[in-house]
């Protein structure tokens, strides 16, 4: 019995829609387009003026104020968005988590792009003009601060929060996914979903919207870092051989493994507190949020096409 009304709790407790999350992840994924278009009409020059412009452009009225308002309007809602305090000990191992995801997702990608150069596809150069330590502080705050911040109220506040209604890990996958889709990337596809899936987790475990924020920072501060370190290296990496990819798949394991470990450890300290997951439902989705997942879907392929021609 108690079991039952432990279940029965959980699956009460009020939630966003699933058709207003999808609702504001399809305005968020448009108002990506409309917020660059806004900024090249602007004509700022490049640095951290125009990133700045195109922040402000995008996160406050695409996806900071729709989430703000929804909240407001619907009371109750922020405990299932779980806007709690991040606990002090427990973030060691979210910054820890980070870390190796960085690794871990360096390591998929090298494997997922062996994969697409046989398929004739191939990334383009990353390069990040970060000359001095003064330039490396605001692309942190403005390229890996401030789109945690908001990426996380937005998949794992909403998005996460809402599919919860059908079951934790389905909804903690579905978030991954659309974090992954919304970034119209296809060569980084395997880091944004594994980003996307640590975070739903660590949210979930630690009971924090803030955990995936604190992940979510820490993982791009620290690929900003090494972009950042890679122009001052010496040039023998040049001409260094190309890695073979068992050796990418043996790392890709071993730092795997140990990402496990540390999240398994969070997981025996959320069993430990209580704190239980909402068991797999198989109520069946409304047309109008099929429609709305399609619409995002259509939206975040054709964005990702878009890439794919280097437009």
């Amino acid at each position: 019995m108690a079991e039952r009304d432990r279940i029965a709790a959980l699956m009460e407790r009020p939630r966003p829609t699933i058709r207003a999350a999808m609702a504001a992840l399809l305005l968020a994924v448009l108002g990506m387009w409309a917020a660059s278009l806004i900024a090249g009409r602007l004509s700022l020059p490049a640095g951290a003026g125009r990133e700045f412009a195109y922040d402000a452009l995008f996160y406050l009225p695409f996806v900071a104020l729709p989430v703000a308002l929804y909240a407001l309007r619907r009371p109750g809602i922020a405990a299932s968005m779980r806007l709690n305090p991040l606990p002090a000990l427990p973030t060691l191992a979210v910054i820890s988590a980070a870390l190796l995801s960085v690794y871990a997702a360096s390591a998929l990608d090298g494997l997922w792009a062996l994969l697409l150069n046989a398929l004739g596809l191939h990334a383009p150069e990353v390069s990040v003009e970060l000359s001095t330590s003064g330039a490396l502080s605001l692309a942190i705050l403005h390229s890996a601060a401030i789109p945690a911040i908001f990426e996380e109220l937005l998949c794992r506040a909403l998005v996460f929060s809402a599919f919860e209604s059908r079951g934790t890990r389905l909804a903690a996958w579905v978030s991954a996914l659309f974090f992954a889709l919304m970034h119209g990337n296809v060569y980084g596809l395997p880091a944004y979903l594994l980003v996307g899936a640590v975070s739903a987790f660590l949210v979930f475990a630690l009971d924090s919207l803030y955990a995936g924020i604190a992940y979510h920072t820490v993982y791009n501060t620290v690929i900003l870092m090494l972009l950042y370190a890679i122009p001052h290296a010496t040039e023998s990496a040049e001409s260094a051989p190309a890695t073979p990819w068992t050796s990418i798949a043996i790392d890709a394991l071993c730092i795997g493994l140990l990402l496990y470990l540390t999240l398994r450890m969070l997981d025996r300290r959320r069993a430990a507190l209580g704190i239980q997951p909402v068991p797999r439902t198989r109520a069946p989705l409304r047309g109008s949020e099929w429609a709305l997942i399609a619409a995002v879907a259509l939206v975040c392929a054709a964005t990702s096409a878009l890439v794919l021609m280097g437009v």
